[in-house]
């Protein structure tokens, strides 16, 4: 019977039917905090895929430690694809302020589109209490 069941559900489609989202009620904050260029190339390809599955999601990606160094205008190699999430607004990227302390950036050696919080990890535990689903990018 289990069978013939799982036969039927395969046959009427239902068993892979998803409902239809756009992301619209969905919240997802980033944290990132690697230097390493695998983990930006994997930041990279989950916005680029979050983005296309749910296009209407609000984004967030949070960068401290050395992840800092993906949004400053002389070490990213991501710079083109970071400048067209934020051109679209379609990812809001913020820095830690004490971060930034700790490794003498100045707000002009970060790309033009980052904004700053005063604490990373703050940023982070506020979006969370707010709803925010969590994620921790990189490798």
């Amino acid at each position: 019977m289990k069978n013939l069941i799982f036969i039927f559900l395969l046959v009427s489609g239902s068993l892979f039917a998803q409902k239809t989202d756009d992301g619209s009620t969905h919240k997802v904050v980033f944290q990132f905090v690697s230097g390493d260029s695998l983990s930006q190339k994997s930041l990279v390809n989950n916005l680029k895929n979050l983005r296309e599955g749910w296009p209407k999601a609000q984004v967030e990606v949070v960068f401290h430690g050395n992840g800092i160094f993906m949004v400053t205008s002389e070490k990213t190699t991501y710079m083109k694809e970071l400048i067209d999430f934020a051109r679209n607004k379609d990812v809001k990227m913020v820095v830690c302020g004490n971060t930034m302390k700790q490794k003498k950036i100045t707000k002009e050696q970060l790309l033009p589109f980052v904004s700053v919080v005063p604490m990373g990890i703050g940023e982070i535990i506020i979006k969370q209490e707010e709803g925010w689903s969590y994620i921790k990018a990189g490798l």
